[in-house]
């Protein structure tokens, strides 16, 4: 199914269609770790990591560092306002 459906828990899309729409968010895959993932914006970046139980994010501004941990559960939109809200 596409990501077009904003409701819808990360836990039900494939893989592809997670970086996909981590793409379309602006984020950069590592090279190295294809669960990492990193969104830079112009005053704070972000890591996005698939682990093995939930999505963690790492927001960094001036040289602080945020993390919080999203269950797979919660619906793509959630996690997404969450991600592009920053620190």
């Amino acid at each position: 199914m596409s990501v077009n459906h904003p409701k819808k828990p990360i836990n039900q899309y494939s893989l592809q269609a997670l970086e996909l729409w981590l793409t379309d968010l602006g984020a950069v895959k590592d090279t190295n770790n294809p669960s990492k993932w990193y969104l830079l914006i112009s005053n704070w970046n972000a890591t996005i990591i698939f682990e093995q139980e939930d999505l963690s994010v790492i927001w960094q501004i001036g040289g602080c560092e945020t993390k919080r941990l999203f269950s797979y559960g919660i619906n793509r939109e959630d996690v997404e306002n969450a991600i592009l809200q920053g620190p």
